[in-house]
């Protein structure tokens, strides 16, 4: 490809090197870091103490393992500031919050999962302290229904991943069932995940458009499912849709 001659290999081999981070809690040892690309420790050495000097990387001197430096948490910060969607969906948040005393949550798809862009919590979450920047597989969560079921190409791609996760016993891993899923979240407006991310909660959320009636992002409220024993589903479901359809008309959509 004619613009390849343009890549810079250093700076592609440093952009994987940070990758590796993705899905690594504990972080990782120099020796793990080389072992995952392909190379030797002491040619990617300099590469990650690179990163570590300009502070995208930290490293434990006790365990002397690598992990994202806070210099990551402050330019994650400046992009997701500089969203125009995360403003627009913050007070509906704040307000769903508030109003149904759950935790309100804003994502969107990126690289075919789903990405938490904001989170407004109705009290202290023992479920997940912190999502924002959190990549979670689409096909368990009812934000991911949701984008999945308005992004047709997406969904195939990810339901020919063999096997899908099950995150609990109660998580659609059946392609077919999940296509009929998608086709019921089209026709109702909304999607429901019923324990299938966390045992004990449900989730509804509602697609949010931009000004060209595209769907680019989701809205839910996560409640604990002890409570639709007193709190019709349908209460938030209604909530949430109407909540979507606010932030949708202040990106300009003009059909909701």
């Amino acid at each position: 490809m004619e613009r390849e001659r343009y890549l810079n290999t250093s700076l592609a081999k440093a952009l994987g090197v940070l990758d590796l981070f993705n899905g690594a809690p504990n972080g990782l040892t120099l020796t793990e870091v080389a072992r995952a690309m392909g190379v030797r420790p002491g040619s990617i050495y300099p590469i990650v103490y690179t990163l570590q000097r300009f502070g995208y990387l930290d490293r434990d001197p006790e365990t002397k393992r690598y992990r994202l430096g806070l210099k990551i948490l402050a330019q994650a910060h400046r992009i997701l500031a500089s969203l125009d969607i995360r403003d627009q969906a913050k007070p509906v948040l704040r307000r769903l919050a508030r109003e149904l005393e759950a935790n309100a949550h804003l994502a969107i798809l990126y690289e075919d999962d789903v990405l938490y862009l904001d989170r407004e919590e109705a009290a202290p979450s023992v479920v997940i302290p912190s999502v924002i920047g959190l990549r979670v597989p689409p096909h368990c969560t009812a934000l991911g229904k949701v984008l999945l079921a308005h992004n047709p190409e997406v969904a195939e791609r990810v339901l020919a991943r063999a096997p899908l996760p099950a995150l609990t016993p109660r998580t659609l891993t059946d392609p077919e069932a999940i296509r009929r899923e998608l086709e019921e979240v089209m026709a109702r407006g909304y999607a429901v995940d019923w324990e299938e991310f966390h045992e004990g909660n449900v989730c509804v959320a509602a697609p949010v458009r931009n000004y060209r009636g595209r769907v680019v992002a989701a809205i839910s409220v996560s409640l604990v499912k002890t409570r639709l024993a007193h709190d019709p589903l349908e209460r938030f479901a209604r909530a949430v849709v109407d909540g979507a359809r606010e932030v949708s008309s202040a990106m300009g959509c003009e059909s909701g």
